[in-house]
């Protein structure tokens, strides 16, 4: 006999979180900085896997050894945080790290909000100036890594695994 099945075993659109539905603040210098300008944020950890050969066994094992934080950011240019907050290094102080604190909230969706906290934030580049002949707003991106995160707040979910 096949099983019935219900609304509630299927996905519903709503539930999905919109990719705009996010608010940014970076820490710096004891400063909390609403990142309205943002396109774009990303982060995750890279695993260094190393392979594993075993007699007996014709497939390759892997060992995770280690994980490396990375991300991109991209915005709007419209303030000099970048140029105020990280040229420090290249005059001889200390370099910039940060914290990145990003809350995802969708109130379309049940599933709640989500509060990631990104510690250690050294950006791989300092956007200084960007022109361009060609139509368009200014822009800039850089890619960044990062000492540690944080699960602030989890997802409520709509179902438990």
């Amino acid at each position: 006999m096949a099983e019935v099945q219900t609304i509630s075993q299927f996905l519903e659109a709503r539930d999905t979180i919109s990719s705009k539905e996010g608010k940014v603040f970076a820490t710096i210098e004891g400063q909390n900085i609403l990142m309205i300008e943002l396109k774009e944020l990303s982060a995750k950890w890279e695993k260094n896997k190393e392979e594993v050969q075993v007699i007996g066994s014709r497939t390759t094992k892997n060992k995770t050894t280690s994980v490396k934080g990375t991300g991109t950011l991209s915005g709007y240019l419209i303030n000099s945080n970048w140029i105020k907050y990280g040229s420090n290094f290249q005059k001889g102080g200390p370099d910039l790290y940060f914290s990145v604190t990003a809350t995802v909230e969708d109130t379309t969706s049940r599933v709640g909000k989500q509060t990631v906290l990104l510690q250690g934030v050294n950006m791989d580049d300092i956007p200084l100036l960007t022109l361009n002949a060609d139509d368009g707003v200014l822009d800039w991106e850089t890619d960044f890594t990062f000492e540690d995160s944080d699960l602030v707040t989890p997802f409520n979910g709509l179902n438990e695994v």
